[in-house]
């Protein structure tokens, strides 16, 4: 059938915002429509979100690093957490959102929020009429970018929030520090910019490396020393620094993993045991200061029994060792579960930790019950979560694969069924 085309008879991109590739495909051809069934009566897998943990979190959060003001962090989905129902659960409580793409900004538009959003990644010049007309603001980080735009939006009444960006030593985006004095006073002078917000990002601040956040500070209070307007937000922590690093909270902060209940890493959670964290908490700083907020779990469908050295999945990569019961469930690498998982990771079932057995698929994996007597089809297994007096932590999935709990969260699937409380 080819390239699905538009009425001008150009090829139609789905692009990553949900919403819009919905739209595209309801009107594609009959024959190119998924064809799913109107409801399930037992979801595959199901995400569990407790919207009211986040709303803890960012709440405490906000205390914590008072008077500077919390942005909130919905990139990736919200983390995996699911990006226009986080949001709206947080709408009017936050300063803002920082998104990664336009079109995650446009998505929550589209579902009536009207606080400020900034977007963090590039923009494309043939989208910034869309950020102006939806109240977007955008990053710059070159000036070749900044006259282009200023050259789209001549025509437009006012001007487009940009927030200036100084790359202090992630050597990503931004302005060079020894170039952002003239570059922040070139955007100023442009009149269809107005220069909201001036940041830059910490490399090494969740590493507990207090020698290059502190050179990172310098550098950015250098380059924006008496060139920046007084009511320009500045910002440069992120979850880690906003926690550990008062010096960096400046006007602003924008958190992300820990909004989710996830600590940024070991040793900032170490770290802040080591300190008292005044009006807060008496004993450990961090006791009661994150809550997890998804909960990931599905169904027992099938069991074996299986003899003394029977082999388990693709690769025979396992063997039994005794006689064992073995429970298969229904999602794979396909569903967000790492394959690294494989011999390695363990599910919760009847409150008790099951050993994952042989390699994950694509779409199922198999545990090791035979410890759990009553386990039986239709039982739900946690992969993420409590069960009783048992616990697995994205920093659980993450030590077992080899990765970061960002990366456990920001990879679950948009198909993921996900249920809100």
């Amino acid at each position: 059938m080819g390239h699905l085309r538009t009425r001008s008879n150009r090829p139609r991109r789905l692009l990553r915002r949900p919403d819009c590739a919905l739209r595209q495909l309801r009107g594609a051809p009959r024959a190119a429509r998924l064809n799913r069934p109107h409801s399930l009566t037992v979801p595959l897998c199901n995400l569990q979100i407790d919207l009211e943990a986040i709303r803890r979190n960012a709440a405490r959060l906000a205390a914590l690093v008072a008077p500077a003001s919390l942005a909130a962090v919905v990139k990736a989905n919200a983390y995996g957490h699911g990006l226009v129902p986080v949001a709206q659960a947080l709408a009017g409580g936050v300063a803002r959102f920082c998104v990664y793409e336009l079109g995650e900004a446009l998505a929550l538009r589209d579902a009536g929020l009207t606080d400020p959003i900034l977007v963090l990644g590039p923009v494309r010049r043939e989208d910034l009429d869309a950020a102006h007309a939806a109240n977007i603001a955008v990053t710059v980080w070159n000036l070749d970018f900044a006259r282009r735009a200023a050259a789209t939006l001549r025509r437009r009444r006012t001007p487009l929030a940009v927030h200036a960006k100084v790359d202090t030593g992630a050597a990503r985006l931004g302005f060079r520090p020894e170039e952002a004095r003239a570059s922040i006073a070139a955007l100023r002078e442009t009149p269809e910019l107005t220069l909201e917000g001036c940041y830059t990002h910490l490399a090494s601040s969740e590493d507990l490396d207090e020698g290059f956040t502190s050179l990172q500070h310098r550098r950015f209070s250098e380059a924006i020393d008496g060139v920046l307007p007084p009511e320009t937000i500045r910002h440069m922590a992120a979850s880690a620094a906003a926690m550990m690093w008062p010096e960096t909270r400046l006007d602003m902060v924008r958190v992300g993993i820990a909004l989710y209940g996830v600590w940024p890493s070991r040793e900032s959670r170490l770290f802040l045991q080591s300190r008292a964290i005044r009006g807060l908490h008496d004993g450990d700083p961090t006791a009661g200061l994150l809550e997890p907020a998804i909960t990931w779990t599905a169904p027992i469908v099938a069991l074996r029994e299986i003899g003394h050295g029977e082999p388990v999945g693709y690769g025979c990569t396992w063997r039994a060792a005794h006689p064992s019961r073995i429970a298969t469930l229904p999602l794979g690498y396909a569903e967000g579960l790492d394959r690294g998982l494989s011999n390695r990771g363990s599910v919760l079932v009847g409150g008790r930790r099951c050993p994952i057995v042989g390699r994950i698929c694509m779409d199922m994996c198999m545990a090791d019950v035979t410890e759990v007597l009553d386990a039986h089809v239709g039982q739900q297994a946690t992969l993420l979560g409590r069960d009783g007096a048992e616990e697995i932590t994205a920093d659980d999935l993450a030590a077992w694969s080899g990765t970061i709990a960002y990366e456990v969260l920001a990879r679950l699937p948009l198909h993921l069924p996900r249920n809100y409380t």
